[in-house]
């Protein structure tokens, strides 16, 4: 009986690592990296982070509204442009997600990003 239970779980953990990455090769992107809108860095941050509109217009503006993990905002940047610098000094270590809205309210684009300290 020993032997059995101890060859069944040899088993079972020498097929675990295999499985585990059969199923997480299917959660990732296809087009990881590709072309987005915004494009921010660093990406972990510490004191800043830049966010640039990669397809901007002169005439259009947007907004960037950061959220905390737990989805509460956090701050909210009215028409910005092409460019835009957040600075990071009243944030926690953690991860972040943000939200690029046109004037209108529609969502252009949304992201996350990590703030380590």
């Amino acid at each position: 009986m020993w032997r059995t239970s101890t060859l069944i779980l040899i088993t079972i953990f020498c097929f675990l690592p295999f499985a585990g990455k059969a199923q997480s090769d299917k959660t990732l992107p296809a087009t990881e990296g590709g072309s987005k809108f915004v494009k921010f860095y660093p990406n972990p941050a510490t004191s800043i982070i830049y966010f640039e509109i990669q397809q901007h217009n002169n005439d259009r503006v947007y907004d960037l509204i950061v959220y905390n993990f737990l989805g509460k905002k956090i701050e909210q940047i009215k028409n910005i442009g092409g460019r835009t610098t957040v600075n990071l000094d009243n944030y926690y270590n953690g991860l972040y997600i943000f939200q690029l809205r046109d004037q209108r309210g529609n969502l252009v684009e949304s992201g996350k990003f990590n703030v380590v300290k």
